[in-house]
């Protein structure tokens, strides 16, 4: 009766929505209205049927706010003495240090109090990198349910400084079992995330002409809430953001297939990722190839519903992902820490390049 209650307020227009449904939405077409235990079971559903389910969440955001701002993409890469040198910096020991402790939470589902916890641990460790810099800032962004993302930002000094480049991951992990490590999903993008930031971070020296942000989502695992949240908050406010690049699941390699970074390539700004594409064949030793993830599978996809140039790189082919992800067995012990690093080169390549045009 619910649902047909539902229907019929659709088509009279009257607004009958129980508090805890949610509007989930499976492509630009087709979308309905679930329980917060129905949209639960099917963020974990990947573990048990062999094949993630994409969505999003678009109950708070059904008509999003839109991005008017464009600028060009470099066709030839400026800074590559400082992209290398700062490659250099690079830790493949300090990933998997911060994988460790990510997964060693019971779980980070985004209504759980060690979620909160792994929000936390992560806002302390941007905070020590920053030290007394006062060019950085450090934030929690803060939601409607009990675990927030986290936002840390160097602050451009230079004409272009309203101008915003973003790199993200999730925080959030899911399982259908009893432990939801998340190591790949998505330990390894944070971690990659969070390692861009130390290096940059630790050099006083290096002032980005535009601002700097770098993203850690709550709730992705629930239909991108938590990004969506802020590319909303964003548009509205008239927040420039130039470009941004997703790390979600950088650690796995596949037995019996060559390394590989995805580039994504539905759901993404195509000169972008034509950008993308340059940045790893300058600055990583890995090869690239083309993939497709389809509607909704990480957080860039808020951000191209937002209208702003998103991108999404991957830890290889989708066809060839993480079997082990939304279960007990997403740990680091499956995870390739060096082709991890890889992804942290492309992330230092695509900040340093963008941030001084």
């Amino acid at each position: 009766m619910k649902s047909l209650a539902v229907l019929l307020g659709i088509i009279f227009g009257i607004i009958y929505v129980h508090s805890e449904d949610r509007l989930i939405k499976f492509n630009e077409t087709y979308s309905v209205w679930m329980s917060s235990e129905e949209v639960a079971k099917l963020s974990s559903r990947g573990a048990v049927y062999g094949k993630e389910i994409h969505f999003m969440d678009v109950t708070d955001f059904i008509e999003p706010k839109i991005n008017k701002y464009f600028v060009e993409f470099p066709k030839v890469l400026k800074n590559k003495e400082v992209v290398f040198s700062f490659i250099e910096e690079l830790s493949e020991e300090r990933l998997r240090e911060v994988v460790t402790h990510l997964s060693s939470y019971t779980t980070r589902y985004y209504t759980s109090a060690t979620g909160v916890q792994a929000s936390n641990w992560l806002v302390s460790e941007y905070q020590r990198f920053a030290g007394s810099r006062t060019d950085i800032e450090v934030l929690q962004f803060v939601h409607s349910w009990p675990q927030p993302s986290v936002i840390a930002r160097i602050i451009g000094n230079g004409p272009h400084k309203d101008e915003v480049v973003v790199v993200g991951g999730h925080i959030d992990s899911t399982s259908s079992g009893a432990r939801a490590p998340g190591a790949d999903d998505d330990a390894s993008g944070s971690s990659t995330v969070l390692e861009i930031f130390r290096v940059l971070a630790e050099d006083p020296n290096w002032k980005p002409d535009r601002t700097i942000e770098f993203h850690g989502y709550a709730a992705e695992e629930v239909g991108l809430r938590g990004s969506q949240a802020i590319a909303n908050n964003y548009a509205s406010i008239g927040i420039n953001v130039v470009a941004m690049l997703q790390l979600d699941m950088t650690g796995y390699v596949r037995p019996g297939t060559i390394p590989t970074i995805g580039i994504v390539t539905d759901f993404t700004d195509t000169s972008l990722t034509a950008f993308l594409r340059q940045l790893v064949t300058t600055y990583c030793t890995t090869r690239w190839q083309n993939t497709a993830c389809g509607y909704g599978c990480s957080d860039h996809a808020s951000w191209y519903r937002s209208g702003y140039p998103a991108s999404f790189s991957f830890e290889g082919l989708f066809s060839n992902s993480n079997p082990y992800i939304h279960s007990v067995n997403d740990l680091a012990s499956y995870l390739n820490f060096a082709h991890g690093l890889e992804f942290a080169k492309l992330g230092l390549g695509f900040v340093v390049e963008l941030a001084n045009p």
